[in-house]
């Protein structure tokens, strides 16, 4: 069962979306769910090369234009970012506003707000991995997506907020 540890996000949580994350061939995936017009579920699934975390009650993420997940988030319904690794289960729940996205950039920018952070720690079965990307035999390449995922992430950090 899901316990509340409050309203910002655990340092560990903000350690791993870090600068220093982008470095590794395999990388975390972070799921973030939001709802539709019709009330079901979407999942999206994000890199770290996606999120910036300004703040610890704060969390930025860029998608590509003209998603659901983008549609939902614009239409300010809550959000459920989920982060999955060994020994650590947390849902973040949040409120998104979108964020001016620099023109040409195909890409829609939202800062998801934190209302609550909850720990899964399955104590006695413990959750041993999580859902990872590779860039390990990645068309573009490890150094090409790690340059790409930095660039994304500095506009994300430099987007004025609305």
């Amino acid at each position: 069962m899901a316990r509340l540890i409050g309203d910002r996000l655990p340092p560990e949580l903000v350690e791993a979306l870090g600068d220093d994350a982008l470095a590794g061939e395999d990388q975390p995936a972070y799921l973030l769910s939001t709802c539709d017009d019709s009330g079901n579920p979407r999942i999206s699934m994000l890199s770290v090369g996606e999120l910036v975390v300004p703040d610890d009650r704060h969390l930025r993420v860029a998608l590509w234009q003209d998603t659901h997940t983008g549609h939902n988030l614009r239409a300010g319904r809550p959000a459920l970012f989920s982060s999955i690794a060994p020994g650590s289960v947390l849902y973040v729940r949040t409120d998104p506003a979108p964020l001016p996205a620099p023109p040409g950039s195909r890409l829609d920018f939202f800062e998801l707000t934190v209302t609550a952070v909850e720990s899964d720690e399955h104590i006695g079965m413990p959750v041993t991995s999580g859902i990872t990307f590779t860039t390990a035999g990645a068309d573009a390449g490890h150094d090409d997506i790690v340059a790409t995922w930095r660039r994304q992430r500095g506009l994300l950090a430099a987007a004025p907020r609305s």
